[in-house]
């Protein structure tokens, strides 16, 4: 038995290493993308940079549900959330990059976060079944979408064939890389996936628990590694509209997808997950209000994300 379980701890530990290496490399397209759509620097972060850095938690849903066990996916929803505001934005802001952050639009985001996350409430509080907060979240997230891609900058008209010609050669390239980037993430989730639900089962612990402390982090080291990146080079609003964009991605799409086709989901471990999604974004939406996040507050978001990981068992 022990030594079944450190086979799959190597496999689920390398392959974890794989997907945050293949989805850094996926995403590291995301500038040129921004030049290539005319989105705006808040779009951006928000549809491109969101929907990217989510790819790993899309393939490791598909995966998860396929495998009947849709409780990995979902841990891993909300343990990837919890890991964005706590843990990422914690650092930034302990790093000193978030103390003036504060946009109406990023306002108006978190304030549509905070909401998002109550839905999942539902299943909890008044037994609605699984579809039916699915088909509501998956409605937000086209909701979401489709607000946030008005948000565009005055596209430049481009002169001269030579110009276009070599606009079409860089999105050609960009799509290659992508493509490349999501072979290694597709290759590696289905790894993570099938060695969790093998340690889950050796040691009969919730597949979700295992999701919400373990996989959720290798998920997410993608929206760490592209934020610090970005917060470094001074585009602090396209770090922070990526990382509400990817918690308003995998509440509403990635969830309600999982939850759509999972009618029936275990919600036992989402009383004690949810608690601790719904404080890390109130601390982040409360220094937000004061103009951004103080080192102080960097240090309380990262507190509240070791509390998680201490207490939730």
């Amino acid at each position: 038995m022990i030594d079944a379980v450190i086979v799959q701890l190597l496999i689920l530990g390398v392959s974890l290493v794989i997907l945050a290496l293949s989805s850094h490399y996926t995403i590291n397209a995301i500038e040129k993308l921004i030049a290539l759509t005319g989105l705006s620097e808040m779009s951006a972060g928000f549809i491109l940079l969101a929907t990217l850095t989510s790819v790993p938690e899309i393939i490791v849903a598909l995966f998860a549900v396929l495998d009947g066990e849709p409780g990995i996916s979902i841990g891993d929803i909300l343990g990837s959330n919890v890991f964005n505001i706590g843990a990422v934005l914690g650092i930034l802001g302990l790093l000193g990059y978030l103390k003036t952050c504060c946009t109406d639009m990023l306002l108006d985001l978190t304030d549509i976060l905070f909401l998002t996350s109550l839905i999942p409430l539902l299943l909890v509080i008044f037994s609605v079944s699984s579809p039916v907060v699915g088909i509501l979240l998956l409605g937000t997230f086209v909701a979401n979408t489709y607000f946030m891609a008005k948000k565009r900058t005055p596209t430049v008209e481009v002169n001269g064939n030579s110009q276009a010609v070599k606009k079409k050669g860089r999105m050609t390239k960009v799509i290659a890389l992508l493509a490349i980037g999501l072979i290694g993430v597709i290759v590696s989730a289905r790894l993570v996936v099938s060695s969790g639900i093998e340690i889950a089962s050796i040691l009969g612990a919730p597949a979700i628990l295992l999701g919400a402390k373990v996989i959720a982090i290798g998920t997410s080291l993608p929206e760490f590694t592209t934020d610090l990146a970005a917060v470094r080079r001074g585009r602090v609003h396209l770090a922070i509209g990526g990382i509400i964009g990817s918690n308003l991605t995998n509440l509403t799409l990635v969830l309600g997808l999982v939850l759509l086709t999972s009618p029936s989901v275990d919600i036992t471990i989402l009383t004690e997950l949810l608690p601790f999604l719904l404080i890390t974004t109130v601390i982040f939406w409360r220094f937000l209000t004061r103009g951004g996040i103080s080192k102080f507050g960097g240090a309380l978001l990262l507190a509240t994300y070791l509390l998680f990981q201490i207490l939730v068992i």
